[in-house]
């Protein structure tokens, strides 16, 4: 059953619904059978939507071929839909709404691919999204009744905190009475809060605050009798207002003119509760002054040389629209230190977010662009210096905030010159009566950083299409994938205990060198004839996991091993590799009978005749390259070149003896594997060194492949290789051998 989870003090709401696999009947999950079928989900007469944000979903039978995309379409009256819009885990593309109006929105899955067999299972879905909330700001006392019980109070200020001494609440009742009050607070411009906590003197006054980055608080006032008023509510104690140009004060409050009795501050007398602002003891007559005193419209008349808004505000607007003809356009990605990548004893941060990014208009100084010539000196290359771009404050806060500034490790990107830069430095620029306009912002050549991260997909897939095919590490992508696969994490070198290729090993494994001159060619192999003769699965030998079950037309694959057939009769089979399914008949397998090496390839048969057959109790190696590209297929068997096995180790040179080949046409296909696994069959025969490839092998390295134990270099194309080992079993102890309980 579909659940709609709100919660109107944090401002979000959740739509959700989840399936169990093994449910029947009406509880059970829905099911896509066929490419286009669609489930849709439909939420009806939401209230005070402001956006959906997130989305995430999970599914069973996902293959390369078989997937599902996922859409959403609204509606304000249920009647009339947007078009179907692609739904994102991180969804920027929601349609602005009104918040008092109802929504409704559909969600969709539809499952995509060419395959037609197999079915996917929808097992959960989760749409997060924010509400509107009820916020004040404070400019205006806040009055609490039946009818409005509940207010979110928001102070319009931004503050470094560096200390909290005191609290003090100004209102017409008693906290934990007439009403009580939480707050919850962030430090990193609201992606991360904290939990909603009582507001006691005891709560805040032992928090962890980082003095280095800025404040936000809300408190969540609750009525609890029938009325109250809430004038102000005051953290005392050493801060700095960001929003006020970093004034310094005593005194964290809502209201702009701030009152505090416990400061003795005054700052709006109309603004304390009747009981306060009538006491005759608040005008104490020994401290009036005997000097005449100004009026109001006295101190109006009075000569301020150091207020000059207007032409700051001139200056100002000068600047801004200057900016705004005469400005280059960037994208900004703002970024935000980590807190948890904060490293105290250095005092510097090493993690960091970029959380947002914002198209707005920056000036050159002097219109110099960098030129693109390299400085070289004795301690560093430099391809240019750093330049200056001047950043308007108005643009700034437009675009991000007014709490937001820019910062080292921030950068942008020049639309018009088409590349990307860091922030070196920053500083607010103050010429003209000591007022700063614009900040002056250091610039040089971008780096991308592992330590920096975009917050969500969406901005980090904007970042990615702006900077794609800009690095080597993209440029050279694929070949650095290959050549790490060439020495690391190869899964032939993984340890014994682990079964990252085989699924199961029914055949017995048996210790036997197989050597080609100074060369170990292997030292263990597969005894086929160990288990029942047959083709059934059954009567698999040896069975694989994780195999690659997709081939498109132009990938080209081969395959190799080693083998030994015990008692050679014509008309067996001798099975050396199946990844067939018989049902669509894809795939390719690999038998010997009749004296052919037959090669199945979807349904293509391709053989190499064995005009002498094969010698009994001889160890062969058999190569086969399909060449999708070429259209050919070429079959190779070769063997040491001896004529008594037990020579092989006195041999002078490693080179095999080639004994048959041939290369027959073919036709491109698509492979695609859905329900069976790869395979060896029992036979009267030992197999070792079986490896796939994603790629030919070509002649000329046939000697070198077939005598390698381990693959080296060319691991990096391999899809698996088996060299028939031992798997170690070890003993399993238990936690406490002395408690007879935990005992095996």
């Amino acid at each position: 059953m579909y659940q709609i989870s709100r919660n109107t003090t944090d401002g979000t709401i959740t739509l959700s619904d989840s399936w169990s696999i093994s449910a029947t009947g009406s509880s059970a999950a829905p099911q896509l059978l066929q490419p286009d079928d669609e489930f849709v989900f439909s939420y009806i007469e939401l209230e005070g939507v402001e956006k959906f944000k997130t989305f995430t979903y999970d599914y069973l039978g996902r293959t390369e071929n078989r997937f599902v995309e996922t859409f959403y379409r609204i509606s304000r009256d249920g009647q009339s839909y947007t078009n179907w819009l692609t739904l994102a885990p991180s969804i920027g593309n929601f349609p602005p709404i009104n918040p008092s109006n109802q929504l409704w929105i559909d969600i969709k899955f539809v499952r995509k691919g060419t395959s037609t067999v197999g079915s996917i299972k929808i097992l959960e879905y989760s749409i997060n999204g924010t509400l509107e909330r009820n916020i004040v700001q404070g400019d205006q006392p806040i009055t609490l009744t039946p009818d409005e019980s509940t207010f979110i109070l928001k102070p319009p200020f931004i503050y470094k905190v560096f200390k909290i001494t005191d609290i003090e609440i100004i209102s017409s009742g008693e906290i934990d009475v007439d009403y009580t009050i939480k707050y919850r607070f962030s430090q990193d411009y609201g992606r991360t809060v904290s939990q909603w906590e009582y507001f006691t003197k005891e709560n805040i006054t032992s928090l962890r605050i980082t003095p280095i980055r800025f404040f936000q608080i809300e408190y969540l006032i609750e009525l609890s009798s029938s009325s109250a008023k809430i004038y102000d509510i005051n953290l005392i104690g050493d801060f700095q207002n960001v929003s006020k140009d970093y004034f310094k004060t005593n005194l964290f409050g809502v209201r702009e003119n701030c009152n505090c009795l416990k400061l003795g501050i005054v700052g709006d007398p109309s603004s304390f509760p009747s009981q306060v602002s009538g006491d005759e003891d608040s005008s104490n007559s020994e401290n009036i002054s005997v000097l005449p005193q100004l009026t109001e419209e006295d101190k109006t008349k009075l000569f301020e040389p150091y207020k000059l808004e207007v032409a700051n505000n001139l200056l100002n607007k000068m600047s801004n629209d200057a900016n705004l003809i005469f400005g280059h356009e960037v994208t900004y990605f703002l970024t935000d230190p980590d807190r948890k990548g904060i490293d105290y004893t250095f005092h510097e941060y090493q993690l960091y977010n970029f959380v947002a990014n914002c198209n707005i208009k920056v000036s050159v100084e002097g219109n110099q662009f960098p030129e693109n010539t390299g400085v070289i000196n004795q301690f560093d290359l430099s391809l240019f210096d750093s330049f200056e771009i001047h950043i308007p404050k108005k643009v700034f806060k437009e675009a991000f905030g007014a709490d937001k500034r820019p910062s080292k490790e921030d950068f942008l990107w020049f639309c018009e010159i088409n590349k990307m830069f860091n922030v070196e430095h920053v500083h607010a620029y103050r010429q003209f009566n000591n007022y700063a306009i614009y900040y002056k912002v250091m610039l040089k050549k971008y780096r991308q950083t592992a330590n920096t991260i975009g917050v969500n997909q969406e901005i980090s897939d904007k970042l990615t299409s702006l900077t794609r095919n800009s690095t080597i590490n993209e440029l050279f992508g694929l070949e650095n994938i290959q050549d790490k696969n060439a020495i690391a994490n190869k899964e032939q070198h993984r340890p014994l205990t682990s079964e990252p290729i085989r699924l199961s090993v029914n055949a017995k494994i048996v210790k036997e060198l197989i050597e080609n001159a100074e060369i170990i060619v292997s030292k263990t192999h597969y005894d086929l004839s160990s288990i029942t003769f047959g083709l059934t699965f059954s009567n698999t030998a040896v069975s694989y996991q994780n195999m690659k079950n997709y081939f498109a037309k132009g990938t080209n694959v081969s395959f190799m091993c080693w083998f030994n057939i015990y008692n050679y009769t014509v008309n067996d089979n001798y099975n050396m590799f199946n990844y067939y399914e018989n049902s669509t008949q894809q795939g390719i397998d690999i038998t010997i009978n009749n004296d052919i090496a037959k090669v199945k390839w979807n349904d293509q048969n391709f053989g190499l005749t064995l005009s002498t057959g094969l010698e009994e109790e001889t160890w062969y190696a058999y190569l086969v390259n399909i060449d999708q590209r070429q259209r050919t297929v070429s079959q190779y068997i070769y063997k040491r070149n001896v004529s008594d096995e037990d020579d092989a180790p006195n041999l002078g040179s490693t080179i095999l003896r080639k004994v048959y080949s041939n290369k027959q046409e073919m036709e491109p296909t698509e492979i695609k594997i859905e329900n069976t696994n790869a395979k060896v069959l029992s036979g009267d025969m030992k197999i070792t060194n079986l490896r796939f490839f994603v790629d030919i092998i070509p002649e000329d390295q046939h000697n070198k492949i077939l005598n390698q134990t381990i693959i080296r270099d060319d691991a990096k194309f391999l899809i698996f290789a088996d060299n028939a080992n031992q798997r170690l079993t070890l003993p399993n102890y238990p936690l406490d051998p002395l408690d007879p309980d935990n005992m095996l």
